[in-house]
């Protein structure tokens, strides 16, 4: 070993008392800086400081700052090691306060502390010769093979990592080129370690003595990941196995056993919308979109947002009764029976459903015929468009449209959009389930506008070919 140390500190440092972490030589760190003597510190030195030797500090491990300067200093650690300030990043809200980022230069021990306040100074003995403690080290051959095996298994735990990550390989280069004295403070603050541990580690100021310390602490290490690599292997190979299973099952399925079928179908979602849309009636150019849609699906994987809103369109479309319609019951004499019974006068406008009615009788092909209602609140057009649907026999859907002031509210919203939802046509033809019935678009008079589109022209683009609509004013 060189008996000439490569750094060489002051004989007095002003000390950072610790209290979170273990600073090691050859390590960085980062540490909070809210207490009264540190405070004072880091702006009597750190930020008024000059000098590249007002940037040297003393971190004193294991030792709580006392929270007023009032208060006398608790016993301090009696080694700690010398750093350098890099970084200095303060903040004065809610509460002033520092963190320093500090890298790790060489032990020290406290010979006396000179000061107390406004923050600790201490003279103190530079701890990097080894050849001061000639007792404590045995021959060089001896120490040579300790510094053999630590070397076999740091290299041995750095190959387990994975060498793609850049900061893995730039420590395999370090193992080389490093000298062997300073690896075990590097290692232990990178290993996963205990700050009694790493505390064991700065204490032990013979070479030797930290060589025997930090071999366990790799040994440990590498195990761990032995088992972790394993318990991973394991995972993969069970999750492998029920991907080849899956098909196998499929494969060997035997036509005509329908509790299998349902079974394998019950446990696959994509499968069963597959099935709905093939066994669905919907138009051809429908049904081709649909087919693209359920392909994408399959490719894609569950945590994409857009797997959800293809998901949710495609249980939409086999939802829709494409082929399910009610038939009209034409009968102009129960017709007005039925009318008398549910609305007291009120003859304008019988007579105005009857006429629809006798002229359905003679054309059955009427486009979407559009009934407008006019009156105060109260005097019952809702109800009466309940009555035409009830005349008719075909379902009753209303739709209120007071207040709506969004033009998506009419036409559906963009699937691009989370959480996009159809329109209030679409989704009343879901809710009823028939491709026919009777809408009451109420209160259409109170449409709004903003910024989203006007929903009184979205209307204009609805096309009503098979059910009658009441427009309600």
């Amino acid at each position: 070993m060189s008996s000439v140390s490569p750094i060489q500190i002051p004989s007095r440092l002003p000390l950072l008392l610790t209290h979170e972490g273990v600073l090691l030589p050859g390590s960085t760190m980062r540490t909070s800086v809210d207490s009264a003597r540190n405070l004072q510190l880091v702006r009597s030195r750190l930020l008024k400081g000059t000098s590249l030797q007002s940037t040297i500090l003393g971190v004193i491990p294991n030792t709580p700052d006392p929270a007023s300067d009032a208060q006398d200093l608790p016993p301090l650690h009696r080694i700690g090691t010398a750093a350098l300030a890099v970084q200095v990043v303060g903040s004065n809200w809610p509460k002033p306060h520092y963190t320093l980022l500090i890298t790790g230069l060489c032990r020290f021990q406290i010979v006396q502390v000179v000061k107390e306040k406004p923050y600790p100074v201490a003279d103190v003995e530079q701890l990097d010769r080894l050849e001061e403690f000639p007792n404590t080290c045995k021959t060089r051959e001896e120490l040579g093979e300790l510094s053999e095996e630590f070397y076999k298994y740091a290299v041995q735990l750095v190959e387990m990592l994975d060498m793609s990550v850049p900061a893995v390989a730039k420590l395999r280069r370090l193992l080389d080129s490093l000298p062997r004295e300073a690896l075990p403070d590097i290692l232990t603050s990178i290993i996963r370690t205990s700050n009694k541990e790493k505390l064991q580690i700065l204490d032990a100021v013979s070479l030797e003595e930290r060589f025997k310390m930090t071999i366990p602490l790799l040994v440990r290490q590498i195990e761990g990941l032995k088992l972790l690599q394993k318990t991973r292997k394991h995972k993969q190979d069970d999750d492998k196995r029920v991907i080849a299973i899956r098909p196998i099952r499929r494969i060997t399925h035997i036509p005509g056993t329908l509790e299998d079928e349902d079974e394998d179908e019950d446990n696959d979602d994509i499968v069963m919308l597959e099935k709905k849309i093939r066994t669905s009636s919907m138009p051809e150019q429908a049904h081709k979109v649909c087919v693209k849609e359920i392909k994408r699906l399959k490719k894609m994987p569950q945590s994409m947002p857009e797997y959800a809103l293809t998901r949710n369109y495609l249980e939409l479309m086999v939802e829709l009764p494409w082929n399910k319609s009610t038939t009209d019951r034409l009968d102009i004499r129960a017709a007005r029976i039925l009318l008398d019974n549910d609305h007291y006068a009120m003859e304008k406008l019988k007579k105005r459903v009857l006429e629809y009615l006798a002229v359905r009788q003679l054309k059955n092909n009427l486009k979407g015929p559009i009934l407008c209602f006019v009156g105060p609140p109260g005097v019952g057009k809702t109800s009466v468009g309940r009555s035409v649907a009830k005349t008719l026999g075909r379902e009753f859907h209303r739709i209120a449209l007071g207040g709506v002031c969004d033009q998506s509210d009419i036409r559906g919203h963009r699937r691009t959009y989370v959480g996009s939802m159809p329109g209030r046509i679409i989704n009343g033809l879901k809710t009823v389930g028939v491709n026919n019935p009777v809408f009451l678009l109420d209160e259409v008079d109170k449409l709004g506008k903003s910024l989203q589109g006007d929903p009184a022209a979205a209307l204009l683009e609805v096309r009503f070919r098979k059910f009658p609509v009441c427009n309600h004013t």
